[in-house]
């Protein structure tokens, strides 16, 4: 009955199509695909140009007047035309992206520096491949491999250790490379890192005028690290500078600066029986936090703690980590200039590039409590 119904339906759409003079097929007809996109062969006919004159108005090259290279642009956009990456990968020898590899995805300071990085090279016309290798040498060298089968014009990495062998594979290859961070002990590069020294500086006048002496910190451990070395040596200055000596028991290495790596440190930095612990960053320290939160310690009533870090987590209700204010998009920006700048000019002079810090005194530090 009910395919009667519809052989009815169909019988009766055709009759009503044939005195309009069209013709239903008995099956059901496919919709037609859209049309396709404008090709640059297209973009020529239109202007009447031909299509290496196009193409090198399109790219900004070759001898094309600004008033023809802005009649192109502006058909480019009513014909909606789009060049084909591969295409343009074919006829420029490049693949217009760039890797940025860091150590921690999680850590919410590196999502800033990819912005930065990321907006400045999209405005150059290059995408940005974020990878993380969370402190793991087996997955940097993984992930190298795997930017260089894609021949990405450049890599933006803080490496593993300032000694790993991923630099000088990179600069063997012909790679452009940046450096964040640290510095390679034995491969120069450009280099973008922050002044370590005076925030770390400003941070332990800090605790020394609010009374405290005995002041821990964490380093990077477990592989060489110039920045971790900087920092040892400023905090080994002024203690030996303003208490006349460096207690090692205060200084705790990790090889990773994780939550839980802080968690796992407190009882180590607890046995050194300080008054204030300076951590690497700000994950690390809210790990050292909750650690001192299971041992019935307080911050900042009963241990004060500060961060070498600048997340948006710093500034949270409840957290208020006294920490430096770091230029985290700035870093990315000043990466990506770099890496354009290499790409250019091959043979230019390495550059290191210095951006401020400067610390931030939020609630998370106060007196010794022997004081109070």
């Amino acid at each position: 009955m009910i395919k009667g119904l519809i052989n009815q339906c169909i019988g009766s759409a055709r009759c009503q199509a044939a005195k309009r003079g069209l013709c239903l097929s008995r099956r059901f007809a496919l919709p037609r695909p859209p049309s396709p996109h404008a090709t640059i062969t297209d973009l020529a006919r239109h202007c009447g140009l031909s299509v290496a004159s196009v193409s090198n108005a399109l790219a900004g090259t070759g001898r094309i007047g600004e008033e023809t290279r802005q009649r192109v642009l502006e058909a480019a956009d009513r014909l909606g035309y789009s060049a084909s990456p591969a295409a343009r990968a074919l006829r420029t020898r490049r693949s217009w992206s760039i890797g940025l590899i860091i150590p921690d995805i999680a850590n919410p300071m590196f999502g800033e520096i990819a912005r930065g990085a990321s907006d400045m090279l999209e405005d150059a016309g290059y995408h940005l491949l974020v990878l993380s290798h969370d402190a793991r040498p087996d997955r940097q060298a993984s992930q190298i491999r795997n930017l260089l089968r894609q021949r990405v014009d450049g890599v933006i990495l803080q490496p593993f250790s300032s000694r790993d062998d991923a630099v000088p594979q990179l600069t063997e290859a012909g790679m452009p490379i940046v450096l964040l961070a640290r510095r390679h002990l034995e491969q120069p590069s450009d280099h973008v890192t922050i002044d370590l020294c005076t925030p770390l500086l400003e941070g332990l006048t800090h605790l020394a005028a609010l009374g405290h002496r005995r002041i821990a910190i964490t380093l990077m451990g477990g592989r060489p690290s110039t920045s971790a070395d900087a920092r040892f040596e400023t905090y080994c200055r002024f203690m030996r500078d303003r208490f006349g000596e460096v207690d090692e028991a205060l200084i705790v290495r990790l090889e990773r600066t994780e939550l839980e790596s802080g968690r796992m440190a407190t009882p180590a930095l607890l046995a050194a029986q300080p008054s204030a612990v300076i951590a690497s960053n700000d994950l690390l320290a809210l790990g050292i936090r909750e650690g001192l939160r299971d041992a019935g310690l307080l911050v900042p009533r009963d241990l004060s703690l500060l961060a070498l870090d600048d997340t948006f987590l710093s500034a949270l209700p409840g957290i208020d980590l006294t920490s430096p204010t770091l230029p985290k998009r700035e870093i990315g920006m000043a990466a990506a200039r770099l890496i354009l700048e290499r790409i250019a000019e091959p043979d230019r002079p390495f550059e290191t590039v210095t951006l401020p810090a400067r610390l931030v005194v939020r609630h998370s530090t106060a007196a010794r409590p022997a004081l109070r």
